[in-house]
């Protein structure tokens, strides 16, 4: 008995076939390898890196190292680190390679890897990120010989301003206050009690006014502009040190007032903390003149 097969299933056959065929084109692309259990971008621990580099040309060399388990900004300024900032960049050394290539078999100028915009250095890997694919947007990672393709999370980062590591903290952590001059108030300690020139008030108020210091953290940190300041109010602090004992050493703040927020400016390292006005408002009066004025 003869089957007899219409156009239309012929056509269908024809077309199932070339679906599988791109499939397997899909899958199997050459000079592409994919690890079935989604190869890491390094080997590298994030909690053992020691050294972060960032070049882009046209723009400052960043150098951030870490001392006794404390991040530190080496260049383009000598302050403390932004820890969060640096460990979500670090996980880029666990990232998912999407794909890889050998560097032999791929066009270094195509995908801009022989001038690229941006090279990191994590100890002693370097990664140099080229371009974006055409199509999903990730981005090719040259690691040592290999060319890795990932999702691009990590660029931005690194291409913000300087000034985005730096640690938003006012103080350095673990910094014990031995003296506080704020331009309406002197706090003074002696025999390891506070007193405040002309206030009689609570004692907690002045402790609280300390804490405010001890942990106030700035919403961005950024340079002061060419042109200075004119501002006349002026804080000055005096700390020590609990987890790298120093001699005890004075900080300097210009005060800025607005109505939107206060800023703090570090003149002698040329950056300015921003604070929105009641965090900045509670850092210059003691508890209860801050509430009446309010």
């Amino acid at each position: 008995m003869a089957f007899i097969v219409s156009p239309k299933t012929l056509l269908n056959i024809f077309l199932a076939l070339m679906l599988v065929g791109l499939l397997a084109l899909v899958i199997y692309d050459p000079g592409k390898t994919e690890a079935p259990d989604a190869k890491k971008l390094t080997a590298l621990d994030p909690d053992t890196v020691q050294k972060i580099s960032i070049e882009s040309p046209g723009r400052p060399s960043l150098l951030l190292t870490k001392k006794s388990g404390h991040w530190q900004m080496q260049k383009p300024l000598m302050m403390a680190a932004n820890t969060g900032r640096i460990q979500q960049l670090l996980k880029i050394t666990q990232a998912k390679s999407i794909a890889d290539y050998a560097m032999s078999r791929v066009d270094a100028n195509q995908l801009q890897l022989d001038t690229p915009s941006l090279s990191l250095k994590l100890d002693d890997v370097l990664l140099r990120f080229g371009t974006t694919d055409a199509l999903g947007g990730s981005r090719y990672v040259q690691v040592g010989n290999t060319v890795h393709l990932i999702t691009d999370k990590y660029s931005h980062l690194m291409k913000g301003a300087a000034t985005e590591f730096v640690s938003p903290r006012l103080l350095p952590q673990g910094s014990v206050i031995e003296k506080l001059i704020l331009p309406d108030l002197r706090l003074t300690q002696q025999d390891g009690h506070w007193s405040v020139d002309g206030y009689e008030g609570d004692t907690d108020a002045i402790q609280m006014l300390l804490d405010e210091w001890r942990h106030a953290r700035a919403f961005r940190v950024s340079l002061i502009g060419k042109g200075g300041t004119i501002a006349k109010e002026n804080v000055v602090i005096t700390i020590s040190k609990n987890i790298e004992p120093i001699d005890k050493q004075a900080l300097r703040f210009t005060v800025l007032r607005s109505a939107a927020g206060i800023i703090l400016q570090r003149a002698e390292l040329g950056v300015q903390y921003h604070l929105p006005l009641e965090a900045g408002q509670r850092l210059l009066a003691l508890p209860a003149t801050v509430e009446s004025a309010q």
